[in-house]
């Protein structure tokens, strides 16, 4: 597992309606985007899972729900945050301690 200021890199539970939950390789991250003035999170899952479809994933830090947006021409699956980031974002959390 690793992690990286306002993101995350490592295994995630990954949970898809009707099917059984199964470990994944995952690399997420977070910004704020000022258009959509919020924060928002998107990743990566090494899995295939349809587009479109809603999934939960779960680190360390947390859980939350996401959409799978696309799949690349090696099986993996782009996603996009809905709930708030599983993973420990600065200027949600404020400053990480030292």
């Amino acid at each position: 597992m690793s992690e990286h200021e306002d993101g995350f890199e490592g295994d995630v539970v990954l949970e898809v309606d009707g099917e059984p939950s199964r470990t994944v390789p995952a690399v997420l991250a977070a910004r704020f985007d000022p258009r959509a003035g919020h924060v928002v999170w998107s990743g990566r899952l090494s899995a295939a899972v349809e587009p479109r479809t809603s999934v939960v994933l779960t680190t360390p830090h947390g859980t939350a729900r996401a959409q799978a947006t696309e799949r690349d021409v090696w099986g993996n699956t782009r996603v996009t945050g809905i709930d708030r980031p599983p993973f420990p974002v600065e200027l949600l959390d404020g400053a990480a301690p030292v």
